[in-house]
């Protein structure tokens, strides 16, 4: 991530000042340490830590041209608010709820590994997570035990062991607002599924969760959750899943899994999302643009769209 901010404005011929989130420093302060190892320059790249005071700080000083943001909806709301009438630039990668469809006639093996790694990949603390699952009614039952199945297969534990499939929250402040959205999801009338595996005893840790008969008005097919939490509704026909996906505020990115070309070029082009995987998930190409629609944020990282914010052209 920090990659994606620092590589195109040195390569515009910017300076920069990073701030990681709060919870997450030391992975930053190292990359300070390779940056000095490269010996690029005192003062071209500069990392400061620190809770939201700091952030705020250093959007609003004077100093600062433009602002790349990664997060949740809400600060990136505070950000547009703190630079309104400065004349700084802004991109900002806010929240998501993906939707992730499977077409009856996807091969469905190959789209349940996609659906877990959309989803579980790094604890579900991604962006553009494939938080929301769509399935054709015909093959719900059997994209169902089929996910069931690779859930159990599924090992929560160390990040550092290269067995380990799901790692810990990021936070005890995290865990609890999934366990908050677990409990709304139930108490909202959807079915819950966890895998019985053991937790390490030390840690923040939540198992692999999928809520069945979920409605489309639940908080949590609405909300992002920002966890390890996948919400599966059903559709009989492509305007209905389309109207489905798109009905949320966010819109960053989706995933179809069909074996019919026509139908991907159909949802791509009506599909409200900035990017769009077809038989295949979080597969990401440098040169090509990153970024969402409507509360997802606006602006793009990557390719050439990704510099133009990092110049003044005018």
């Amino acid at each position: 991530m920090a990659a994606w901010k620092i590589a195109p404005a040195l390569a515009c011929g910017n300076t920069v000042v990073l701030k990681p989130a709060e919870t997450t420093p030391l992975t930053s302060l190292l990359l300070a340490e390779l940056i000095q190892e490269a010996e690029l320059p005192d003062g071209v790249v500069n990392i400061i830590t620190g809770a939201g005071a700091t952030g705020a700080a250093l959007v609003n000083h004077p100093g600062i041209d433009k602002i790349a943001f990664t997060g949740s909806t809400g600060v990136g709301k505070l950000i547009q608010k703190s630079i309104a009438g400065t004349g700084k630039k802004a991109t900002l990668e806010l929240g998501g709820k993906a939707a992730n469809i499977i077409f009856a006639d996807a091969t469905i093996d190959q789209a349940v590994e996609g659906i877990i790694n959309g989803i579980y990949f790094n604890q579900g603390h991604v962006c553009c997570a494939g938080s929301r699952l769509f399935v054709e009614e015909g093959v719900h039952d059997e994209v169902i035990r089929k996910l069931k199945h690779r859930m159990r297969s599924l090992v929560v534990g160390d990040p550092l062991d290269k067995n380990t499939d799901i790692g810990a929250i990021n936070s005890k402040e995290q865990l609890g607002t999934i366990n908050k959205y677990l409990k709304v999801g139930v108490a909202d009338g959807a079915e819950m599924y966890q895998p019985a595996c053991e937790l390490p005893s030390k840690g923040f840790w939540c198992r692999p969760t999928l809520f069945l008969n979920v409605a489309q008005s639940a908080r949590i097919a609405q909300e992002e959750i920002f966890g390890p939490v996948l919400a599966v509704q059903t559709f009989r026909t492509v305007d209905e899943v389309i109207q489905k996906a798109n009905n949320t505020p966010y819109g960053l990115s989706a995933g179809v899994w069909t074996d019919k070309g026509s139908k991907i070029f159909n949802l791509t082009s009506k599909l409200r999302a900035g990017v769009i995987w077809a038989n295949t998930y979080n597969k990401f190409d440098p040169t090509s643009p990153f970024g969402g629609y409507k509360e997802s944020g606006y602006g793009r990282e990557g390719g050439l769209h990704g510099l133009s914010a990092y110049l003044n052209l005018n």
